[in-house]
């Protein structure tokens, strides 16, 4: 979902992420711009694969504010990982910035 600042993006993820828990579905909800910073933490102390099974394991993974600012190639990375691994898993992102951007 994607659209101007203050139209509701998150406020809608918000009413998703609800109605997915009413129905027992297991849901992370997070500020993308947490993902790299936690899975970076998981480097030194050797938790990065508990970290990104903590990502992976909810049906519903909801990123907010996608793409918000541009991220350096290591963490780049670290965010593209769970995404591509939520094989047959939801994932719902909203952002600010048109899917061109």
């Amino acid at each position: 979902m994607f659209g101007l600042v203050g139209v509701g993006q998150t406020r809608g993820a918000q009413a998703l992420d609800h109605k997915a828990v009413r129905q027992g579905a297991g849901v992370r909800f997070t500020k993308t711009s947490r993902i790299p910073a936690e899975l970076a933490g998981g480097h030194p102390d050797r938790t990065w694969d508990k970290r990104m099974r903590e990502l992976i394991r909810p049906d519903l993974l909801i990123l907010d504010d996608f793409a918000m600012r541009q991220l350096p190639a290591p963490q780049a990375d670290d965010l593209y990982e769970p995404v591509s691994e939520r094989q047959g898993r939801s994932l719902f992102i909203t952002s600010n910035r048109a899917p061109s951007d």
